[in-house]
């Protein structure tokens, strides 16, 4: 592979006493579209900060296209901005706006003009150029910021959660158009969010983080289905989570209650210890009639009409809890109603294992 265009190596922040980055490196190819995702207060945007010479890391270093730019000032850094806020000059045009970092490089007008008129063409804004800010929605508004951070065509793209102030529906537009535009001009972007559909969406790679630390990096697929952890499993998606025991004796089981479950991944490690089992709704299975292995008696406690599918509410035993998605299509022959009993299939491949803490 080519050498990363992002290196950041063993990046510390410290605030006072508080470690608002502990030892973080991360490598980002050119092109490569990435998203910081985890919970407020986890690091994610001090990150982004000292990516862009914000922010200043107390230990460590970043590279840019193998330049060592740790301690270049933002205006040294070869990147483009947007933030939440928007952040247009109001008194100034959209055209304006957008042609701000250029007018600053002294570039020709004739330049500017047509470069601004591309990235108006660009963003869906042709004839916006004089407008004002006040006289833009949010998404407008959000695509003009784009616009002004692409007119000096940096190498890279740093998005810091642009699309968390705008409703539902815009914000659902508006993460294709900046996806398509990522991948049209084939730039490298580092984006921050909270929010896990925008990342499993969006990215080429997630990375995951918690307390100032990278707790998984992988593709979207990779964090969905695999995740390394369970604070990973539980943020991105819903997860059910089921205490058991690791069998003992090398056999690939976690008992739970009366039932033996069998497992794919290797779990020989944790022989005899208790475990958390963990399993997405969607692969939760009402058991057919002569199904046998990896079934469970579970009471449906509350249904809910989705739409697409009925959400489940079932216990297991006496205090566990298990949310299943079932198609309408799939409840012909089944009462579906609190208070009945199902049997449950938990699929050996679907299912992840963890080490409990008491373990």
């Amino acid at each position: 592979m080519p050498p990363p265009y992002l290196q950041i190596q063993s990046v510390t922040k410290k605030f006072d006493k508080t470690i608002a980055l502990d030892d973080v490196s991360l490598e980002v190819q050119e092109g490569e579209f990435i998203f910081l995702l985890g919970p407020s207060g986890c690091g994610k945007t001090t990150l982004l900060r000292i990516i862009a010479g914000l922010e200043d890391a107390s230990q460590g270093r970043i590279l840019q296209a193998g330049q060592d730019v740790t301690r270049l000032p933002p205006s040294k850094r070869n990147f483009g901005i947007v933030f939440q806020s928007y952040a247009l000059f109001p008194n100034l045009t959209v055209f304006q706006n957008i042609a701000y970092g250029l007018e600053n490089r002294k570039e020709p007008k004739e330049k500017i003009k047509t470069r601004v008129n591309e990235l108006l063409e660009l963003v869906g804004l042709p004839e916006y150029g004089g407008r004002f800010p006040a006289q833009l929605s949010g998404g407008q508004q959000q695509r003009v910021a784009l616009a002004r951070a692409l007119a000096i065509s940096p190498g890279l793209l740093l998005l810091d959660e642009p699309l968390s102030a705008l409703d539902a529906r815009v914000r659902a537009s508006l993460r294709i158009e900046i996806a398509r535009l990522q991948k049209q001009l084939g730039i490298t972007t580092v984006m921050v969010s909270h929010d896990q559909e925008e990342a499993l969406t969006m990215a080429d790679r997630v990375v995951v983080m918690e307390q100032g630390r990278v707790v998984q990096v992988g593709t979207p697929e990779e964090i969905y289905f695999q995740p390394a952890t369970p604070f990973v499993a539980d943020f991105v998606g819903l997860m059910n989570f089921i205490p058991g025991v690791a069998a003992a004796g090398g056999q690939n089981q976690v008992q739970v209650g009366d039932d033996a479950l069998f497992i794919e991944q290797p779990i020989a490690q944790w022989a005899g210890q208790p475990v958390t089992l963990a399993i997405r709704p969607e692969r939760v299975q009402v058991a057919q009639n002569g199904q046998a292995g990896n079934i469970l008696r579970a009471r449906v406690h509350e249904v809910e009409f989705m739409g697409p599918f009925y959400r489940l509410h079932l216990r297991i035993g006496q205090n566990d809890k298990m949310v299943a998605y079932m198609p309408p299509e799939n409840t012909h022959n089944i009462e579906i109603r609190a208070g009945v009993e199902l049997p449950v299939h938990l699929p050996p491949s679907h299912l992840r294992v963890y080490q409990s803490a008491a373990g």
